[in-house]
């Protein structure tokens, strides 16, 4: 088993914690809370983790480190993998800086595996429905929050977009080849919607949209491929796929006929995406294997977040 630390403190998602001790692979031997309070005192009890009194000696005593925000900085990940260790990550819109590169060429010194943690990857409608898409052409989605005065707190860029840019340059296999990006708001205290157009070298195309003032939750993405397309919705966890009904077409049980469309249903299995996403680093750690978000997958994805904080200036200055 991996010995492995916790930094930071899980605030009150205690799901997290137990999906981590889960985990057959990791051995949850302690943690370091930088702020001690009697949440975390109980949290230490109840799960029986030792509470380390400063991170340095958590760090010597383990092969791995989960490190939650606020100690997942930039500076605290490169501080962890030049100790040699692996380590799971929560990035934060710091990873837009270039230094991330040179951290990447630190991780390879080290040989460590370092995984960032995007939960969106692993959410189980989208696992179930990522086999069904192949080579899309074209990804729209819509990704809407119910207003309320808490999502005013919530950066339409770095808390709902950045997932679905990530998807999007996950699913496309080729080089960005521009970026369009506008906003607008209703207050002027920052963007309430965003839209942003990605434009790719083999001719693929994304449409984005995120807000943060609407009168219900949705979140959908479509991915139109060659002959058929597949809509996900992340709300309700349902999944479809969409082709072209013809003289030869078949119905088959649970299929339905819209129009000239046969839509068939994509089974979702459930999942925890905690559990699948720390499972994910510890096998990386087992198998010596890639991490499924790297910090190359990372760059990426914060680079053009960053294009995009560029563009939407323009747009609502």
């Amino acid at each position: 088993m991996i010995k492995t630390g916790i930094y930071g403190f899980p605030d009150s998602e205690l799901d997290i914690l137990e999906k981590i001790m889960d985990v057959p692979e990791l051995n949850i031997v302690g943690m370091y809370n930088p702020s001690v309070s009697n949440e975390s005192r109980e949290i230490e009890s109840k799960y029986n983790l030792k509470a380390y009194p400063e991170p340095g000696s958590l760090v010597s005593d383990v092969d791995a480190i989960i490190a939650l925000s606020p100690m997942s900085g930039l500076d605290k990940v490169e501080e962890l993998v030049r100790n040699s260790k692996h380590v799971f990550f929560e990035p934060s819109a710091e990873y837009c800086n270039r230094d991330v590169s040179k951290l990447s060429e630190i991780v390879e010194e080290a040989n460590v595996k370092v995984q960032a943690g995007f939960h969106h990857r692993f959410n189980n409608t989208f696992l179930s429905a990522r086999p069904f898409i192949v080579n899309p052409k074209f990804i729209q989605a819509n990704y809407f929050k119910r207003f309320s005065f808490n999502t005013e707190a919530t950066s339409v860029l770095m808390d709902m977009l950045i997932g679905d840019i990530d998807i999007v340059l996950g699913m496309i296999r080729s080089n960005l080849k521009s970026v369009h990006a506008n906003a607008t708001s209703i207050n002027r205290e920052g963007p309430d919607i965003i839209n942003v157009r990605l434009e790719f070298m083999n001719g693929a195309v994304a449409q984005l949209t995120a807000g943060r003032i609407a009168t219900n939750n949705t979140h959908e993405l479509s991915f139109y491929c060659d002959r058929d397309y597949t809509s996900i919705d992340l709300i309700r966890n349902k999944a479809w796929q969409v082709k072209k009904r013809n003289q030869n077409s078949e119905m088959k049980l649970f299929q339905e006929n819209i129009g000239d469309l046969i839509v068939d249903p994509i089974p979702v299995k459930p999942n925890n995406h905690y559990y699948d996403e720390f499972s994910s680093f510890a096998k990386s750690i087992v198998y010596d294997k890639s991490p499924e978000v790297d910090l190359e997958t990372v760059l990426k994805t914060y680079s053009v977040a960053a294009q995009i904080k560029d563009k939407i200036k323009l747009s609502v200055g």
